[in-house]
């Protein structure tokens, strides 16, 4: 009897950290959007992870120290998680906001379980069975009818928006970090695995912010510019992860999966009066489909 209350509100916490991580995510996306023109999306990119990787230091230099062998042993893998997931989600994702809109970034990420499981499928060999395959299908024709703004004909001439189909790269990076990640964790303190991933981000973001300087980019000095890059850097890249992590220990990766739906929820709330932006109803078809298919395909995959 004296145990229930515990348990009760330990996964009610769970669950408000997880919705808190969504929202940050959510807002990850309106701050990209919303600093265009003041802020050069790579440079945005270096200042998410690198910061993010100045603020872990202090907390994870410990870990890191213990788990050189590790990091000197998975090097390799280390340089394609740190490509996939914050060079993808940063740099990548940055200049497709300067293409597409908050709203449909915040439909289309919610595919990426989606691309996990098809990822793990082709490098792992994990059976994907019919209703896997059913979910996976609908997922996609989601993610397609939403690129085609709801217009079949566009995808039969590849007349797509660039935006769009950078997020959809983006979605396949993550689901190559966390397929990449899947063989690391065993060896790795969390937060030493955190820290190299943002470091080799930075790195990769480096070359091309040096392109966005050589053109002539620029920050411009403004409270926009300097409000988006200081929760970049703080926000998404450490406090979203690290209460994400925290929630998946408590309540387990097949309940939190779930969670991803509410990012085009937090999105849509925020990006409507902040932004300006509408929604169109090949956004609703699009979302309905998405978030069938992976529901489908993240419940099917766990229990057959």
């Amino acid at each position: 009897m004296t145990e229930k209350p515990t348990v009760v509100r330990s996964d009610g916490i769970a669950h408000v950290m997880m919705l808190v991580a969504m929202l940050i995510f959510a807002l990850n996306y309106i701050i990209g959007r919303w600093a265009v023109g003041d802020t050069p999306p790579y440079m945005m990119g270096l200042v998410r992870w690198g910061g993010g990787a100045l603020i872990l230091m202090p907390l994870a230099w410990r870990h890191l120290w213990n788990d050189l062998p590790f990091i000197g042993r998975y090097w390799k893998r280390l340089c394609i998680a740190g490509f996939m997931m914050p060079f993808m989600v940063g740099g990548v994702s940055y200049v497709a906001m300067t293409h597409t809109s908050a709203i449909n970034a915040g439909v289309i990420v919610t595919s990426t379980p989606v691309m996990t499981v098809l990822l793990s499928w082709v490098v792992f060999k994990e059976p994907i069975r019919g209703a896997v395959w059913l979910g996976i299908s609908l997922a996609i024709a989601g993610v397609l009818y939403m690129v085609s703004r709801g217009d079949p004909a566009s995808l039969l001439g590849l007349t797509f928006n660039i935006g769009d189909l950078l997020l959809v790269g983006s979605c396949l990076g993550v689901g190559a970090y966390g397929v990449t990640v899947k063989t690391l964790t065993a060896g790795f303190h969390p937060l030493s695995l955190l820290t190299v991933v943002c470091v080799v981000g930075a790195i990769c973001h480096m070359p091309f912010v040096a392109y966005e300087l050589g053109a002539g980019e620029q920050v411009v000095l403004s409270v926009k510019s300097a409000v988006s890059l200081v929760f970049l850097a703080i926000f998404p890249s450490v406090v979203a992860i690290l209460i994400w992590n925290s929630a998946i220990a408590r309540i387990g990766p097949s309940r939190s999966t779930f969670y991803m739906y509410t990012i085009p929820v937090f999105t849509a709330i925020l990006a409507i009066p902040l932004l300006g932006e509408s929604i169109g109803v090949y956004h609703v078809v699009g979302a309905v489909l998405i978030v069938i298919g992976v529901t489908l395909a993240s419940w099917k995959s766990k229990t057959t």
